[in-house]
């Protein structure tokens, strides 16, 4: 029996689109998975859940400050980075953050970090970025976040942020 030529092109022809279906559905599910995640600037507490407040581009600096707080979690443990940015006017070279976490006004953590100021003349100031080491928090909870920050000249400043890591 004598195979044609349309029965010899149907079985690659249909292996092709096999193929074809299998890398469509890879690649989907590929782009699914890796997709960006992203951090929110800010959270805020609504009734339980978490919405991402989008923090509006930092103006010029008029004091010693904090523009925004977040956290970073270290990934496979329960461990996040705290993080505060701002900016000062003055002419100091460094800022000093001391960071203080608590959970339902129990101290539960400190920590302390340094950071030199960087010339941000578009702003009028400088600014200054802290990131702790990674500190043991608990998820799910509500977490109170209070930063004081002071120059090298003196001056001073506090920012909070209730978080609820994840």
């Amino acid at each position: 029996m004598e195979k044609t030529s349309e029965e010899t092109m149907a079985a690659p022809s249909m292996m092709t689109y096999a193929i074809g279906a299998v890398l469509v559905v890879a690649v989907v599910a590929g782009a699914w998975y890796f997709r960006s995640k992203g951090t929110p600037n800010t959270v805020v507490e609504t009734g339980g859940e978490q919405a991402a407040v989008m923090s509006p581009a930092p103006g010029p600096i008029t004091a010693l400050g904090c523009d925004q707080q977040y956290y970073n979690p270290r990934v496979g443990f329960p461990e996040y980075y705290l993080s505060v940015e701002g900016g000062d006017v003055s002419s100091a070279n460094k800022v000093t953050c001391e960071f203080t976490t608590s959970v339902n006004g129990k101290i539960v953590s400190e920590a302390t970090v340094s950071s030199p100021l960087t010339d941000a003349p578009a702003r009028g100031g400088s600014t200054f970025r802290c990131t702790t080491k990674p500190m043991e928090l608990e998820a799910n909870i509500p977490t109170i976040v209070d930063v004081r920050i002071s120059d090298d000249l003196g001056a001073s400043a506090s920012c909070s942020a209730t978080f609820t890591f994840q």
